[in-house]
């Protein structure tokens, strides 16, 4: 039987985590956690890109609601075809200390979507972050942006060290391309996706499946 060269590499990955189990007893990694987080690793399915502006500011506003609705056509014409636009959050939300929106996209569209707001981005900041089971690393040392950085509140005990399994980029419910005017605007938010503010009051990232 010939071994292709994926299989070789499991054996090589296999053979290793065996030596490394049975010679460090100190920090031994079972096999299972080995190939969970290898898979973990590797494969980054989906991506946030959280575009940030100033609420009191009526040019940045103005600014913000045009990309929103330009975004929205881009997904709408299959141009960004497995992005979804989540709700516009005003005021301080978890680790984002300024007014933003998030968009979410599949691997399979982060190219497309990353070109498109470097393009577009104009005078606005994006954040752009991996979806993993490491919540912090995520917005700490895997983010990347686009404008001049916001500073996050990395220490926000809404961010988990580490997640049961990667936060799901679901497609959202048509959410409304205008500023909420009370906390009554907000919708509640699906489950596993980012609820810094706790408005689902029904589910538990860690103990609820999603």
């Amino acid at each position: 039987m010939q071994i292709t060269g994926f299989q070789n590499l499991l054996l090589i990955t296999v053979s290793i985590v065996s030596v490394t189990t049975a010679h460090d007893d100190d920090n031994s990694v079972r096999l299972e956690d080995a190939i969970e987080m290898e898979f973990i690793e590797t494969s980054i399915q989906a991506w946030h890109f959280h575009t940030y502006f100033f609420e009191v500011n009526n040019r940045s506003v103005n600014e913000m609601l045009t990309m929103r609705k330009d975004l929205r056509a881009n997904i709408d014409n299959g141009h960004l075809k497995q992005c979804s636009l989540n709700q516009i959050f005003v005021g301080w939300d978890g680790p984002h200390p300024v007014s933003q929106f998030e968009m979410c996209c599949n691997k399979t569209s982060f190219a497309a979507a990353h070109a498109w707001f470097t393009q577009n981005h104009g005078s606005l900041t994006v954040l752009v972050h991996p979806l993993t089971v490491f919540d912090v690393e995520d917005h700490k040392s895997r983010k990347s942006w686009l404008g001049p950085p916001v500073v996050l509140d990395e220490e926000c005990p809404c961010l988990y060290q580490r997640l049961r399994k990667p936060r799901p980029c679901p497609v959202y419910p048509y959410y409304p391309d205008e500023l909420p005017k009370s906390e009554d605007d907000y919708y509640t938010p699906l489950a596993g996706t980012e609820d810094y503010k706790g408005r689902n009051k029904k589910f538990n990232i860690m103990k609820d499946n999603y």
